[in-house]
């Protein structure tokens, strides 16, 4: 190479291309990619979930094979939740969870209005503070509870 070739290739600023999300792909089962990108902890609970009817693509209710493409619109609910997952590229295997982020969307709740959304986070941050008890109380749980009684709420 000369010396004006390399000048020329140093200096010529280039843009960056738009990161490619397909993969190579144009399309990829709704099952292998709701477990590609973690919605779902196996491929079969994806496909439990898809054949119960509670995952809807662009309002249909669908298929486990069914092709997911890039641009569609993933609906389902989840713990008392509505995801809306608009799909930005293609996976066939799973990746971590940070990788996962970069291929989709996520609106959740966006069938209610702001201020319910909000109330809803404020519940749900409440929830996660208080404390909760799992199964029987233990001795000492009902010897403070029979104390509590005794002394009332004063």
């Amino acid at each position: 190479m000369t010396e004006q070739e390399k000048s020329s290739e140093t200096t010529t600023p280039t843009a960056a291309p738009a990161k490619d999300l397909s993969n190579g792909l144009t399309s990829v089962r709704i099952d292998k990619w709701l477990f590609a990108t973690r919605f779902y902890k196996t491929r079969s609970e994806a496909a439990k979930a898809i054949a119960g009817g509670k995952i809807k693509v662009e309002g249909h209710n669908v298929k486990a094979h069914r092709p997911v493409k890039i641009g569609e619109e993933i609906e389902f609910k989840r713990d008392g939740r509505t995801h809306h997952v608009r799909v930005k590229g293609l996976l066939e295997r799973r990746v971590g969870a940070k990788v996962a982020l970069e291929y989709y969307e996520l609106t959740l709740d966006a069938d209610l209005d702001e201020t319910t959304r909000e109330m809803m986070e404020a519940v749900r941050k409440i929830e996660k503070q208080a404390p909760r008890m799992r199964g029987r109380p233990t001795k000492r749980d009902r010897r403070q509870i029979q104390k509590f009684k005794e002394k009332g709420f004063d």
